[in-house]
């Protein structure tokens, strides 16, 4: 039997799930949701759904959702929908605060239903690929830069990007987090729009992230230093690097510190020829939100668990919950060595 379906919210991010639920045969996408009545009526049409201006009257029509309305909204949605035993897809993040994400946690678990937040670098075969050769990362890099997007106004930039990366240095880096510094600043929003947080783990891990989203250029990277070299991640192109020492260093044949560079031709390709291991992997082409939205649909199957789970959801919200405190703290104590009143 085909799963019916809803989406909530059809700006830009829902559009790309009415796209694959119509196009997908295991389910039937049933009802689009937005207050906007021509944004609600053009995803009608081209989902062949029925559209409505108000979650209460698609309850008794659906079996699962994709909640991709503003952030603000989640946990009113997300908490309607389980109340009425709907399994729901959460766009990331799941919620504006951790006191809400808790919530819409606790409200499943009793439910019994299946929520998933929707993080879809998960999903990105480069992520799947750098799983393979990671194991203790003691340094971590992550970028994460693009264009002012005139999208997700609602909350800052560490709900709308940096989260992505928060939850991704959770799953190369199983460790609480001791201790960090974050400091942001609005640039064209009224919350931060740029921040650079450092991430000191218990175990002795440190991760550097850096968020913008007004950037004249757009990067998505992710590097990660360990003992036998670094791994580096580039979600935009879908294609990971790794940096080894090589076997002639291993063994002693080659010794860094003994290279006289004067009597090297090509220094560069001797450093990344006979110092290093290089290999450079190109991941198929792969469409991740379709995965997503796939392996939503067999986890409300019951064929397998959600692949980004509440609690998983949750910890990437805590963790940047904590950041946009610290953030705030900043820009006060910054305001106020500059003699300016942020209370007007």
């Amino acid at each position: 039997m085909k799963l019916r379906v809803g989406v909530i919210g059809v700006g830009p991010m829902g559009m790309g799930h009415v796209k694959h639920y119509r196009a997908l045969d295991d389910c039937e996408l049933v009802a689009v949701v937005d207050r906007d009545p021509q944004r609600r009526a053009h995803a009608a049409t081209l989902g062949g759904a029925q559209a409505f201006s108000d979650v209460a009257e698609i309850l008794d029509r659906v079996d699962a959702v994709s909640i991709a309305s503003p952030t603000t909204t989640h946990t009113a949605i997300a908490l309607q929908c389980i109340e009425a035993g709907i399994h729901v897809l959460v766009e990331k993040p799941l919620a504006q605060t951790e006191a809400h994400a808790r919530q819409i946690v606790d409200a499943a678990k009793a439910k019994g239903v299946v929520l998933q937040v929707g993080h879809i670098e998960r999903f990105n075969p480069a992520f799947s690929a750098a799983k393979e050769v990671v194991n203790d990362p003691r340094y971590v890099i992550a970028d994460r830069l693009s264009p002012y997007s005139f999208r997700s106004r609602d909350i800052g930039v560490v709900l709308d990007m940096m989260i992505h990366d928060l939850d991704i240095i959770f799953e190369f880096i199983e460790d609480e987090v001791e201790s960090f510094e974050a400091l942001g600043i609005p640039v064209l929003s009224p919350s931060e729009d740029m921040c650079d947080v450092r991430l000191r783990f218990k175990g002795g891990a440190i991760a550097d992230v850096r968020a913008s989203r007004v950037s004249m250029k757009r990067m998505r990277k992710f590097r990660l230093f360990q003992s036998d070299g670094y791994v580096s991640i580039d979600y935009g192109q879908r294609s990971i690097s790794t940096f080894r020492m090589s076997e002639a260093v291993r063994s002693g044949k080659v010794d860094p510190l003994s290279v006289d560079p004067s009597t090297l031709a090509d220094p560069f390709s001797y450093v990344f020829g006979e110092m290093l291991e290089v290999e450079e992997h190109s991941m198929e082409s792969k469409d991740a939100l379709k995965a997503e939205l796939r392996s939503f649909l067999d986890a409300c199957r019951g064929l397998h668990p959600p692949e980004v789970s509440g609690e998983e959801g949750l910890r990437a919200v805590r963790l940047a919950d904590q950041i946009q405190v610290a953030v705030g703290e900043y820009l006060e104590r910054e305001a106020k060595r500059a003699g300016i009143d942020l209370s007007k």
